[in-house]
C-alpha cells in the first residue's frame, strides 16, 4: 500500500463515523517546508462529539490491517491512540472533544479577553498553538472547521513559554539531579540511566526549545528534528556520551549540569527572568559526583 493509498484509507473511515465534526491532520506531513520520507508517520486530531467512544484498540483494524495500537495520556492532557499498520505505516489520532475544541478556537480569537479565560483554557490554547501553529490541515469539517482553525493566525500577545514554565522545569530538574545522582551514587545504575533519559533531560530539551525559539529558529516539542535547531554549540553539549558504568554516568550528569546552567542563564537573560538560586544544590551534586567521575 502506497502513502496516498493508505491516507485515502484515513479518510474514508473517517467519513464513515456518526459523530465526526473534523478530521484535521498536523505533523511534519503538513508543515511547510518539513522534511517528509519514507519514516515520518502520519498525526491527526479526530475531533468527535464522544471521544470515550474511541477509548479501545478495535476501530484501527477498520482503517488497515493495524500491527499494534497503543493508548496513552500524554503530556498535554489528551489521549491519543498511536496505531503501527502494516506495512510500518505509523499513524497518531489525538482524540478531541468537538465542543472543547469549539471553544478553544472560539477563545483564540479573542487574545485580549485571556486574562479572564480560566487556565485550563489557556492551557488548550497553548497546546493548539503549539501543535497546529507550525501547519495543519483540515481534512475533514468543510469551511466551519477551515474558519475555526484559522485563528490560529491571531496574534497571541501571551508567549508559548512562559515564566511559570521557566520555573517549573528549573525546579524539576534540579530535583530530578539529586534523584539521579544518588541513584549513581548507590550503583543503581540502569535506574540512573533510565531517569536522566526519561525525565531529566526533558527538562534540558524544554529550555534548548525556548533558547532557539528566541534566537529565531523554530524548533520541535520533544527533541524532534533537533538537529536542524541546536546551534553548533548546544549541538556539541547534548551530544553526551553515557553507559551503564558508575564513572559515565557521573560524568554524563556533571555534563548534563553545564548543559544546563548555561541554557537557563541564557533563557532568563533574553526573556528578563531571574535564575533561581539552585548554586547550593549544585556545588553539592558536583562534590558528590566528583568522588566518583
Amino acid at each position: 500500500m502506497t502513502a496516498v493509498e493508505f491516507e485515502a484509507r484515513v479518510v474514508a473511515w473517517a467519513r464513515t463515523l456518526p459523530d465526526l465534526e473534523a478530521l484535521v491532520q498536523i505533523g511534519s506531513r503538513v508543515q511547510p517546508g518539513a522534511e517528509v520520507d519514507a519514516w515520518s508517520d502520519w498525526d491527526y486530531q479526530l475531533i468527535v462529539r464522544q471521544p470515550s467512544r474511541y477509548h479501545n484498540r478495535d476501530w484501527p483494524a477498520q482503517i488497515a490491517p493495524c500491527w499494534s495500537a497503543h493508548f496513552e495520556r500524554t503530556e498535554r492532557a489528551v489521549t491519543k491512540l498511536s496505531a503501527v499498520f502494516a506495512w510500518g505505516w505509523e499513524a497518531d489520532f489525538v482524540l478531541l472533544s468537538a465542543w472543547q475544541m469549539k471553544l478553544v478556537c472560539f477563545a483564540m480569537r479573542h487574545p485580549a479577553g485571556q486574562n479572564w479565560f480560566p487556565q485550563i483554557l489557556r492551557r488548550g490554547i497553548h497546546n493548539l498553538r503549539l501543535v497546529a501553529g507550525l501547519g495543519y490541515r483540515v481534512v475533514l469539517g468543510g469551511p466551519a472547521w477551515e474558519r475555526r482553525y484559522a485563528a490560529l493566525a491571531v496574534p497571541w500577545s501571551v508567549p508559548d513559554f512562559v515564566a511559570e514554565d521557566f520555573q517549573h522545569h528549573t525546579a524539576a530538574f534540579w530535583r530530578h539531579a539529586v534523584w539521579v545522582a544518588k541513584k549513581i551514587l548507590r550503583g543503581e545504575l540502569r535506574a540512573a540511566l533510565r531517569w536522566s533519559q526519561v525525565e531529566l533531560r526533558e527538562h534540558s530539551y524544554a529550555l534548548l526549545a525556548e533558547e532557539a525559539r528566541l534566537e529565531g529558529r523554530t524548533p520541535r516539542p520533544e527533541a524532534r528534528k533537533a538537529e536542524q535547531w541546536l546551534d553548533a554549540r548546544r549541538l556539541q553539549q547534548t551530544a553526551i556520551v553515557t553507559s551503564i558504568e558508575q564513572a559515565q554516568l557521573a560524568r554524563a550528569l556533571l555534563a548534563e549540569l553545564d548543559l544546563f546552567v548555561g541554557v537557563s542563564a541564557s533563557v532568563a537573560a533574553r526573556r528578563g527572568w531571574a535564575v533561581p538560586d539552585y548554586r547550593a544544590v549544585e556545588a553539592w551534586l558536583r562534590a558528590e559526583l566528583a568522588k566518583v567521575a
